[in-house]
């Protein structure tokens, strides 16, 4: 049922056509059956028979065509149904705030638009499939009541109980299939840690060997004790709809004969009715563990989006962007904001931020120092707007931003955090300077490791450093109002450490840009107008910045 309502919904293929060609098939496929019947029956009559193949022909040629379209369709709508879920999906990842994107995690992102709608596409043939065995079951038993009222009383009493049976153990079937899916998130993760601490694990191998001992083939045992479970109870299930089958048959051909007397005419043909809808009772009955996977591909992908329909996910989402222009401020302040990270067993704040007050003036060169762990990129996170303060607020110019005014307001900032990610293109850059590109390119000494051209780097298989170059170059080409850098000069050389201290930072203050950096440099603490130093949490009394050392 879920499935037909996505589909319903999502769908701009009309779902009656698809309904009306799946029952015109099946029923075709169901008057098979009798003209066949007709025909061995008057076999010895030429005009009889030659009329019986005619109506084969045209029975036949409808069912295929039917079918054909049917199953097209299906899989025509599958995929447009698909792609505009993983466009919403990911529509509202992107309009949601980094606390949210943070809570959900990068693996279950991932498995969800990828192995979920791989597995609701794959469903969806077999599905359409299913349907039409079904409307041709229909037909049989009918035409199977025509010819005897007591084998089709028999017949569907044992089929309904047969069915009644085998959903049954569907049931602890789904249960086990959930537990698979979430098996394959915790692997996807132990996975990501693998592949994006690969230099790490290469360089210890008692970290290596503990992750991959203890954690990932723990995982992946899990995983495979849960699917083994669940594929026994799918071998079992199998095994007790083809013993029934043949159980059905062995009634109607043993057993019935001798409790009715009249019965014995038209064996045959109840016997040929039975043999004949095995195959389509055997794919209708195969199609609900596929049913099945589905309905928790689509339970997973709809909890996910339910998420970011919550209250805390949407509230940005949910408002129209203000049309506040923040481009000239005077003054940036966050008043009394904090900001908590939850612990996802208890539910408590595992380490908060604030309260504090702080004021950025439009033009500033400010730096914000402390050791690690001490809330520094929380920090610069509150004050790009990237978290919303949970209590407290930001103002510009005296402005108390709602979440109507966020998207305008992060619009000031360009920013390269430390776990920053670089892109080969310069999305949202439409009429981009190359001259002045490939100057800044030179001028950051990356002329002899990249170029842009076709409107994209060419090389990206940088160092850290000369990454965040590159990424500062982008920032520069943004010409946002306020630049901000999460420990930009900890992987750059000496010599560029100090160009970036007292070249770069001096420049962009004369060009009326306002500069929040995160750094340890202290010797270039002489740099910035002022230095925030974060301890705990907590913002601290400093000493002037050209007195600090």
């Amino acid at each position: 049922m879920q499935l037909l309502k996505l589909i319903k919904k999502e769908s701009t293929t009309s779902l009656q056509t698809l309904l009306v060609l799946t029952v015109v098939s099946g029923v075709a496929q169901g008057l098979l059956l009798s003209i066949i019947n007709n025909a061995a029956a008057t076999a010895a009559f030429a005009d009889l028979n030659f009329r019986n193949l005619l109506l084969f022909v045209i029975a036949i040629t409808i069912f295929i065509l039917a079918k054909r379209v049917a199953l097209e369709r299906s899989f025509v709508l599958a995929e447009e149904v698909i792609a505009k879920l993983r466009v919403r999906i990911a529509d509202k990842l992107r309009r949601s705030n980094l606390a949210v994107v943070e809570r959900i995690g990068k693996a279950n992102v991932e498995t969800r638009l990828s192995q979920d709608t791989l597995t609701l596409s794959q469903a969806a043939g077999e599905i359409a499939n299913a349907a039409q065995s079904a409307v041709m079951i229909v037909v049989c038993v009918a035409y199977l009541a025509v010819l005897s009222k007591v084998a089709f009383m028999l017949t569907a009493a044992m089929i309904m109980g047969g069915i009644a049976i085998y959903l049954r153990n569907q049931r602890l079937i789904n249960r086990e299939l959930q537990q698979a899916t979430e098996k394959e998130t915790e692997f996807f993760v132990s996975l990501g840690h693998l592949m994006d601490g690969f230099k790490e694990l290469k360089v210890n191998q008692a970290k290596s060997d503990d992750l991959f001992e203890n954690h990932f083939k723990r995982i992946c045992a899990d995983a495979e004790r849960v699917k083994i479970r669940t594929g026994l109870e799918y071998v079992r299930n199998f095994i007790f709809s083809q013993t029934f089958f043949y159980i059905l048959i062995a009634v109607l051909v043993f057993l019935l004969p001798a409790l009715n007397e009249g019965y014995a005419d038209v064996i045959v043909k109840t016997t040929a009715v039975v043999l004949f809808i095995i195959g389509p009772l055997t794919s209708l009955v195969s199609s609900i563990p596929i049913y099945a996977r589905a309905s928790v591909a689509l339970g997973n992908l709809t909890k996910l989006e339910e998420f970011l329909d919550s209250p805390i996910a949407a509230a940005e989402r949910m408002v129209a962007p203000a049309r506040i222009d923040f481009t000239g401020f005077k003054e940036i302040v966050i008043e009394d904001a904090t900001f908590s990270y939850l612990d996802e067993m208890t539910g408590r704040p595992a380490f908060s931020v604030g309260p504090f007050r702080l004021s950025f003036a439009a033009g500033e060169t400010v730096f914000i120092v402390g050791g690690n762990g001490s809330g520094k990129s929380t920090l610069m996170k509150l004050l790009t707007g990237l978290y919303a303060p949970q209590s407290g607020a930001l103002l510009v110019d005296g402005v108390r931003l709602q979440a109507s005014h966020y998207a305008g307001y992060r619009e000031l900032f360009s920013i390269v955090f430390t776990d920053f990610h670089l892109f080969d293109r310069l999305y949202g850059q439409t009429n981009v300077d190359e001259k002045r590109l490939a100057q800044l390119l030179t001028r950051m000494e990356l002329d002899e490791k990249t170029a842009y051209t076709n409107g994209r780097f060419t090389h990206l298989s940088l160092s850290t450093g000369q990454k965040k170059r590159l990424a500062l170059i982008v920032a520069f080409l943004e010409d946002r109002p306020v630049i901000a850098l999460d420990e930009f000069a900890a992987d750059q050389d000496p010599e560029f450490r100090r160009f970036f201290y007292e070249t770069l930072l001096p420049e962009l203050k004369a060009a009326g840009k306002t500069v929040i950096a995160i750094t340890h440099d202290d010797r270039y603490f002489h740099c910035a107008d002022r230095v925030i130093k974060m301890e705990y949490g907590q913002v601290q009394p400093t000493a002037p910045a050209a007195n600090t050392n």
